[in-house]
Parts: C-alpha cells; sequence; structure tokens
C-alpha cells in the first residue's frame, strides 16, 4: 500500500526528527515525524515518500471536500475518500495528500470502505517516510 501513499512535496524546514513539507498545488506546511534520511541540504528540495497516521476516531463524512487541517502544522483531522484497506487495519485515503491510517478498533475500520469519504481523528505525530533514492 505505500507505494500507491506516495506524494511529492517541497521541504521547507527539517531538524533531526521532524519536517515541515509543502505539497504543490496547495497552501498547506504540514508538520510531521520523519522516519528515515531527511537533512537540511534538503531544504527547498522536492522529495518523495509517504505519510503514515494512527486514527483515534473515524466518522463517515456527510459534506465537505478532502482537507487536513490544521492547514500549517501537525495534522490532527484528515478527510479523504478510502481508496483501498486491507484486514490489518491499514486504510489508504486520498487527502490533501495520500496517506495510510491505522485503524485499530473494528468499528471503525468498518466504516472504511473503498470509495466512501472519511473523516479521520489521528494522532499526534503523523510520521513521513522517504522513497528510497533510485
Amino acid at each position: 500500500m505505500t507505494t500507491a501513499a506516495q506524494f511529492e512535496s517541497i521541504v521547507k524546514e527539517t531538524n533531526a526528527d521532524s519536517v515541515v513539507l509543502h505539497p504543490p498545488g496547495n497552501s498547506y506546511e504540514i508538520h510531521l515525524t520523519h522516519a528515515g534520511s531527511v537533512d537540511s541540504s534538503m531544504v527547498g528540495s522536492r522529495i518523495v515518500g509517504s505519510a503514515h497516521a494512527t486514527a483515534l476516531k473515524v466518522h463517515q463524512a456527510t459534506g465537505g471536500g478532502a482537507f487536513i487541517e490544521p492547514l500549517q502544522g501537525q495534522p490532527r483531522i484528515v478527510a479523504g475518500r478510502v481508496i483501498k484497506c486491507d484486514e490489518n487495519g491499514s486504510v489508504l485515503v486520498r487527502s490533501a495528500i495520500p496517506m495510510v491510517i491505522e485503524v485499530e478498533q473494528a468499528s471503525d475500520l468498518a466504516k472504511c470502505k473503498p470509495g466512501e469519504f472519511i473523516n479521520f481523528h489521528v494522532e499526534s505525530g503523523m510520521t513521513f517516510r522517504p522513497s528510497a533514492k533510485d
């Protein structure tokens, strides 16, 4: 599922354990913990990778569009369309960026059907995993 979750972004800031990403085409500055090699030499450069979060709560959406709240900072709420999910609780969501959200509650996972529009409250510390360089 990780390959389908990959997206390209601009590195705005980075330090030893976090990165601020600006996906092209929007105003987001997403603060993520990074798992991999991201360093200060990458500021201003494009990077490809995937975002991973753990759901605290899942709600079926009744309206609105795909978004991440807040616009700048650590993601707290994610809304988007379910692309696919597996029996282990990994849900691929197309939001402002594609991401993999781990859903632990069976009742919440039951709401995550492909094609459904869902809102997720996520744990602090969403992780960015850079793709391996060719």
